[in-house]
């Protein structure tokens, strides 16, 4: 015995408003969702545990300005004494169509006895003309000021991933006379729907 379901795009399942218990299945998020007669699109059941969570590794640093912030090291980006407000970037990789962003750490080593701080946050890029980017809710890692490890965690509010959109980690460091940062990567925590 077969058992079919309307399916279709968000869009499509979006446009339809499904009967009453009629079963329909959004093929762009994986998401099944329930009609109820009245509701465009229907309800979308949640899929507790059914998601796999998994953890992307980070390291592949852009370095906008080598010659005067941070350098690449063999630790990774490294960030040398008395610079203010220096930035280097870290692309997520790895991400499909939609995976979910739900937490990031930041680990690396700061050598600290003076005022240094380290600021991160994670950005989506917008596909516009020109393009655009948003910083997402909870995305951010605010003043890591201790000597030692760098061991960061930011919570971010989930973040479903859809075309025309890339994300990218924003670090942004000022060091103190004598104090250093040097930043191995970024763990990103996702959750992949099968």
């Amino acid at each position: 015995m077969k058992i079919s379901f309307k399916r279709g795009t968000t869009s499509q399942c979006d446009a339809v408003t499904p009967d009453s218990g009629e079963p329909l299945y959004d093929e762009t998020i994986d998401q099944l969702r329930i009609g109820d007669g009245a509701t465009a699109g229907g309800d979308k059941v949640a899929m507790e545990g059914v998601g796999i969570s998994r953890t992307i590794l980070c390291n592949a640093f852009q370095f906008p300005d080598p010659a005067a912030a941070w350098v690449p090291a063999l630790g990774g980006a490294y960030l040398a004494s008395s610079l203010v407000g220096k930035y280097v970037y870290l692309p997520i990789s790895g991400l499909a169509i939609g995976d979910i962003i739900t937490s990031y750490n930041l680990v690396g080593d700061a050598v600290i006895s003076g005022t240094s701080t380290l600021d991160c946050k994670i950005t989506r890029l917008n596909k516009a003309n020109p393009p655009t980017t948003t910083d997402l809710t909870n995305g951010g890692i605010a003043q890591v000021t201790a000597d030692g490890n760098i061991d960061s965690t930011a919570n971010v509010d989930d973040e479903t991933i859809t075309t025309d959109k890339q994300y990218v980690l924003v670090i942004q460091g000022t060091t103190d006379v004598a104090d250093t940062f040097v930043i191995l990567g970024a763990e990103v925590v996702i959750t992949r729907l099968p």
